[in-house]
């Protein structure tokens, strides 16, 4: 089929449309028009990015056109999450950041102002997201509210608080979670393999912005106080979970748990935290936990020296940030 569709077109052709459009989507859109109206073909930019290679500069055959793609292919392991190395693992970081959920794009209209008013003050040399920092109510695996928007409106509305996110905390090393990782799960469940999907950054920064977010299963950093062990959720009793890691534990998740747990062996002193989150409580995505007992607990953690310090954001009474920390 390939040489089929390059044949539909004469060597002049394939050079005047090659050397009049640099752009491979407006290339086949030239290409299109050159073909009758009544042609069951239709080329696309793939087909421009095969045709660039033989009728380059160095004209080349089908066969090493095909050798030349195959060298360049990048092959996705599968798994979600592809960890880089964005920050220095034998630094100790003294001032650390962490951002609990935000379930964008329900996350409090007041969450941003929040966070840069703590931002002004803590100067963090690191920020960890502890993941849902997006929500796929649409997509979710329960019933959905047919009062929120479709999968496609939500994801857009996301996209536009994360952008806004990614300026006041452009560097973030972000945890895979249950619910920003929906899409994956989704994909998973149906068969769909991992290597057919988008990257977490290309579906939330299509247009670039977040090219220093970072996400992995989990983070573990070095401070003054020994390691944190930074993740999306505990896996139980969150003190067991520190002691198996032989380290200290930064989780969220758990809307309503905003707390720090001490404990201590004969040789080692360690905690364990939960950061609260930072959602709009008041959404229908979150009608599910209107009769929970323990009801979300809005703030962020700083990690100073190695400690956990809670910052809540204290609401008025028509549930709006009260300005001050």
């Amino acid at each position: 089929m390939r040489g089929t569709l390059m044949r539909l077109f004469s060597n002049e052709q394939h050079q005047a449309v090659l050397s009049n459009h640099k752009c491979n989507v407006k290339a086949a859109s030239a290409y299109n028009k050159l073909l009758p109206d009544d042609s069951p073909y239709e080329i696309t930019r793939q087909n421009v990015k095969y045709w660039r290679i033989i009728f380059g500069g160095e004209k080349v055959n089908m066969a090493k056109a095909d050798r030349s793609l195959k060298a360049d292919r990048k092959i996705i392991n599968p798994e979600p999450v592809t960890p880089d190395q964005v920050f220095d693992p034998n630094r100790e970081y003294k001032r650390i950041l962490v951002i609990p959920d935000q379930h964008c794009p329900y996350m409090h209209p007041d969450a941003l102002d929040f966070l840069v008013a703590v931002i002004a003050q803590v100067k963090p040399e690191l920020t960890v997201n502890l993941g849902d920092e997006t929500d796929y109510h649409a997509l979710s695996f329960h019933d959905s509210d047919p009062n929120l928007d479709s999968a496609g409106t939500e994801l857009e509305k996301a996209k536009v608080q994360l952008a806004k996110l990614a300026k006041i905390a452009p560097h973030q090393l972000v945890c895979d979670s249950n619910h920003g990782s929906m899409v994956f799960r989704k994909a998973k469940h149906h068969g769909i393999p991992v290597q057919a999907l988008r990257t977490y950054r290309e579906v939330l920064f299509p247009n670039g912005g977040g090219e220093g977010w970072h996400w992995a299963e989990s983070w573990r950093v070095r401070t003054p106080a020994g390691e944190v062990l930074f993740k999306h959720q505990a896996s139980g009793p969150i003190l067991s979970d520190a002691a198996h890691n032989a380290c200290n534990l930064m989780v969220g998740h758990s809307h309503g748990n905003f707390s720090i747990e001490y404990s201590a062996s004969s040789a080692h002193l360690y905690w364990g935290a939960y950061s609260g989150c930072l959602i709009d409580k008041d959404s229908y995505a979150f009608a599910y936990g209107k009769h929970s007992l323990r009801k979300p607990i809005l703030g962020c953690t700083i990690i100073v020296n190695g400690l956990p310090h809670l910052i809540p954001m204290r609401l008025d009474h028509e549930g709006r940030w009260v300005g001050s920390l």
